[in-house]
């Protein structure tokens, strides 16, 4: 039957205003969970648990955005969404984007051994290819993990130290294995092929397209500008990004900038998304087991909904994204205190998108422990400590890192005695962990006790075999395992 004029409009206007009451409605759910956001930002920031920027999105728009503390306290700069700031291994996803871009124009391959463009590497370099660099897979080792972090350390300084190991640490493919290196080397390859230098490429490729103004690399041709955060470790005390490599790190951005970053990998405009897919695909490892990282990314779940994520952590400063591809949520912080509360803060803002309660992260001990401290003397810290222990208080963090981290601290400002307290401390509580002797065999070895150290290393290799660094330590003290 037709309708009449009158009929048909009253059923637009009808149609129309339920509509605009779904906009409303959403509109006002949206306000809600920002609302909530910002109520547990402002909280964390008043425990001191939380400063730098923020960004939270929901179906592809930013429904919170915000900056807390100080990006650099000296000159009393406030951290605002537009802050550049050290992104660490956050930036091995551009690294990653970068390498297909190249693939993609034939320029290389995903196949391409690593001998093709380093053949000074020992013959094992032909059997690491690029795809194993990007998965972390090639079972090249971590150049942190060969104490060659300090000070202005360069790709080429790395390079020159990972063509002098004499194997892999497993065969290519084998299994996963978080490394540095792989992207170091991976941002030397981009630099072969091009001719240009990495930071170049990124800009002209990656940051200006998307119109990431105030993203940039640092390395030796680009200082920092005034305006980009400066690192605290996370008892409050300077320290700043000090590295010189890229391709593992090295790039500094904004929330508001890696938003747009966030929303460009939902298009076509860096890479087709057949061929962008691959970036969030585990690696098939050699046993057919699928590892949970793609192409500078990690990969997980949450209640059935995939996760593509990642976080980052150097220098006084922490970075975390984390996208739901399905409903285009994202959550992104900054911060330039070292701050081990993030997956916290994260879960905490995950289960306000999907309207769950949450629980705050719990305040840490340790800077307690350094509060006291500063204001008092160590013993009064340590019996604070046990205080609190004693009294079993629920709302201190009172797990393995937190000792161990502080007892890093004194032992980086060569308190020696001190610093064994701690991490003795810590020995006691945590009788199977194979870290805790690790520490406690360097700080005996750092005093000078080394009877002490090398019962402590080989505790920590009793526990741990595979513990390469108490291995190191032993033979460096002339002492079997």
């Amino acid at each position: 039957m037709a309708c009449s004029y009158r009929t048909a409009c009253t059923g637009i206007l009808a149609v129309a205003v339920s509509a605009l009451a779904l906009a409303f409605t959403a509109n006002a759910a949206a306000q809600t969970k920002s609302a909530q956001i910002d109520t547990l930002l402002h909280q964390l920031s008043r425990r001191g648990q939380f400063s730098g920027s923020i960004l939270v999105a929901e179906h592809g728009d930013p429904i919170y955005q915000n900056g807390f503390g100080y990006a650099d306290i000296r000159n009393g700069t406030a951290f605002t969404p537009n802050t550049p700031c050290y992104l660490a291994s956050l930036s091995k996803a551009f690294t990653a984007m970068a390498v297909m871009i190249l693939t993609e124009e034939g320029k290389l391959s995903y196949r391409d051994p690593l001998s093709k463009y380093f053949p000074e590497f020992p013959s094992y370099a032909k059997k690491v290819t690029i795809r194993t660099l990007l998965n972390h897979t090639s079972g090249i080792p971590d150049y942190v993990g060969l104490g060659m972090e300090r000070p202005g350390l360069t790709n080429h300084d790395v390079l020159k130290e990972l063509v002098h190991q004499d194997s892999l640490d497993f065969p290519p493919g084998q299994k996963f294995q978080y490394s540095n290196s792989g992207y170091v080397l991976l941002a030397l390859i981009i630099e072969k092929v091009t001719g240009e230098r990495y930071g170049t490429f990124m800009k002209d490729h990656i940051f200006e397209p998307l119109g990431m103004h105030e993203t940039f690399v640092r390395d030796e041709s680009h200082p920092v500008p005034q305006s980009a955060a400066r690192g605290y470790n996370r008892f409050g005390d300077d320290e700043d990004y000090n590295l010189l490599t890229y391709g593992e790190g090295g790039i500094y951005s904004s929330v508001r900038d890696m938003f747009k970053w966030d929303q460009a990998l939902y298009t076509s405009q860096l890479l087709p998304q057949s061929t962008l897919q691959e970036a969030f695909t585990g690696a098939k490892l050699l046993d057919g087991s699928v590892s949970a990282y793609g192409f500078g990314w990690a990969l997980g779940e949450y209640n059935g909904e995939k996760i593509i994520s990642h976080a980052g952590r150097y220098g006084g400063f922490n970075t975390y994204i984390k996208r739901f591809p399905e409903a285009r949520n994202t959550i992104i912080f900054l911060t330039n205190h070292d701050y081990k509360n993030m997956s916290g803060i994260g879960n905490a803002i995950i289960s306000i998108l999907h309207d769950k309660p949450y629980t705050l992260p719990r305040l840490s001990v340790a800077d307690m422990m350094y509060r006291t401290f500063k204001a008092s003397d160590f013993s009064s810290a340590v019996q604070q400590y046990h205080v609190l222990k004693t009294d079993r208080d629920t709302t201190y963090d009172f797990s393995e890192s937190e000792l161990n981290e502080l007892g890093y601290e004194f032992l980086g400002r060569k308190m020696y005695p001190e610093a064994i307290v701690l991490l003795k401390m810590n020995a006691e509580e945590f009788t199977s962990s194979s870290n805790v002797y690790d520490g406690l065999g360097e700080a005996y070895m750092d005093n000078g006790n080394n009877d002490l150290a090398i019962k402590n290393y080989r505790k920590s290799l009793q526990l741990d075999p595979g513990n390469f660094n108490a291995v190191m330590r032993l033979k460096k003290l002339g002492a079997s395992q």
